[in-house]
C-alpha cells in the first residue's frame, strides 16, 4: 500500500525534499508497523529523467490513500502540479459522494512562505495546521537547527495522521486519466480546445435563485428586507443596490455577450436538463438562509449529487453574504458550513463555487470570473452539435 504522495515543485531545493520524504517514510513505516525496507510513500524524483510523464507517476496517484503537497510559489505556477492535485482531488470527491464522509487525507504543508494574497485558495481552505508548526514553514524546521526537535515531532505527528486517514478512509484506486497530461490542472483556468463550437445557443445563461420570500422568511429569520414575493425577488444588497440579484446579474451576463434567463428553484430539473442538451450554463444564487428550509436543501443536495455523478462541467454556485446583512454575517459560520455540506465534492476546489461574496462589487468581478471558467470547461466536455 502506498500510504502517501509527495507532490512538490521541482527546483525547491530537491535534495531537502528527499530528505523530507525520507524521513517521513521512515515514521510512516513505524506507525504502520512495516518492515523498514517496505514501500509507503511516492516521490516523482526517484523516477529517472525523460520518464515523469509515464504511467508509473499516474498509478501512483491513483493508488496513494493521501496527498502530502510541500506549497511555494513555484508550486502554484506549476502546471504539473496542479495536474497531480487534480487527480486525487476527483478520488476524494468520489469517496465522499459515496460515503457522505469527509476524508482529512489532502494535505498541503507550508514548503517557503508565501507573500500575502499568493496563497491559492484551493490550498488555503484545507492547508494543514500543527501547533509544532505555527507560521514556520517546514523548510525552515529543517534548516535551523533550533527547531530540530519541533521538526521531528511535526514528522512523527503527520505521520500518524497520514497512517490513521489511510486505514479510517480506504480511497478507492482511481484510473479517470491515462496520463498526467490529459488532467486539468487545478491551479490554471481551463484552455480551450480548438474545435467546431456548439451551435444550439452556446451562450445562454440560466440563472436560478434559490432564496427566501418575504412571507417564508418569517420561520427562518427577523431581518426580511432583502426579500420580496417571490424568490427571484431576492437583493442580498440592499441598501446598497435594492435591484433582485438575478436582475442584475442578467444584466451584467448580457453586458458580456450572453443570453440570460432566469428562474425559480423548483425549475431547476428543466434547466438543467436544457442545459445539459444545447451546451448551456447554469449559475445558482444561492441565499444562505434557504439551508434552514428543508424541502429546498433537498432539491440542492439532490441536483448537487446528480451533478457531480455525471461530471457536469457548467453549473456554478454564487453565494452572496453582504457585510450590510449583520444577521447572516452574526450566522455565517453555521451558514456557510452547511452550504459546503450541500455542495459537497465541488465546495473545497472547484473554481465555480464561489461563496462569501461581500458585496455588489465583488460579485460584479466574480460572475464574469466564473463564466468564462463555465465556457472553457463547455468547449471542453460539452456535446458537439454538427451541421447535416
Amino acid at each position: 500500500m502506498l500510504y502517501f504522495f509527495l507532490s512538490y515543485a521541482r527546483g525547491d531545493e530537491d535534495d531537502l525534499v528527499r530528505q523530507f520524504y525520507n524521513d517521513l517514510s521512515v515514521e510512516v513505516r513505524v506507525r504502520a508497523g512495516l518492515h523498514k525496507d517496505a514501500e509507503v510513500g511516492f516521490i516523482d524524483a526517484r523516477m529517472k529523467a525523460g520518464t515523469i510523464w509515464a504511467g508509473e507517476l499516474v498509478e501512483a496517484l491513483a493508488q496513494s490513500r493521501s496527498f502530502v503537497a510541500l506549497l511555494s510559489p513555484r508550486y502554484f505556477l506549476s502546471r504539473p502540479c496542479g495536474q497531480e492535485w487534480q487527480i486525487f482531488a476527483d478520488r476524494v470527491a468520489r469517496y465522499e459522494d459515496d460515503t457522505g464522509l469527509e476524508p482529512s487525507v489532502l494535505k498541503p504543508l507550508l514548503w517557503v512562505p508565501l507573500p500575502p494574497g499568493k496563497m491559492h485558495p484551493v490550498a488555503g481552505r484545507l492547508q494543514f495546521s500543527s501547533d509544532l508548526v505555527g507560521d514556520t514553514s517546514v523548510r525552515q524546521l529543517m534548516r535551523l537547527q533550533r527547531h530540530q526537535d519541533a521538526y521531528r515531532e511535526f514528522v512523527f505527528e503527520l505521520a500518524g495522521q497520514i497512517v490513521e486517514s489511510a486505514e479510517a478512509h480506504p480511497i478507492p484506486v482511481g484510473h479517470r486519466y491515462p496520463d498526467l497530461e490529459s488532467a486539468p490542472s487545478v491551479f490554471h483556468a481551463p484552455e480551450p480546445v480548438r474545435a467546431e463550437p456548439p451551435t444550439l445557443d452556446p451562450l445562454t445563461v440560466h440563472f436560478v435563485v434559490a432564496a427566501l420570500t418575504r412571507g417564508g422568511a418569517l420561520a427562518v429569520r427577523s431581518d426580511r428586507h432583502f426579500y420580496g414575493d417571490r424568490p427571484r425577488d431576492w437583493a442580498p444588497y440592499h441598501p446598497d443596490d435594492p435591484r433582485p440579484l438575478a436582475e442584475f446579474a442578467s444584466g451584467l451576463a448580457e453586458s458580456h455577450g450572453f443570453a440570460a434567463r432566469v428562474a425559480d428553484l423548483e425549475e431547476l430539473p428543466q434547466r438543467a436538463e436544457m442545459a445539459g442538451q444545447h451546451n448551456q450554463i447554469v449559475v445558482l444564487l444561492v441565499d444562505p438562509w434557504v439551508t434552514e428550509v428543508e424541502a429546498a436543501t433537498q432539491v440542492l443536495t439532490a441536483y448537487n449529487a446528480r451533478d457531480i455523478r455525471a461530471r457536469e462541467p457548467t453549473t456554478a454556485v454564487l453565494i452572496p453574504r453582504a457585510l450590510d446583512d449583520r444577521e447572516t454575517v452574526a450566522h455565517w459560520r453555521r451558514l456557510s458550513e452547511e452550504c459546503r455540506r450541500i455542495f459537497r465534492g465541488r465546495s473545497d476546489y472547484d473554481e465555480l463555487y464561489r461563496a462569501n461574496i461581500p458585496s455588489r462589487q465583488v460579485f460584479e468581478q466574480e460572475l464574469p470570473a466564473v463564466l468564462e471558467v463555465a465556457v472553457n470547461r463547455m468547449f471542453v466536455s460539452g456535446h458537439i452539435h454538427r451541421r447535416a
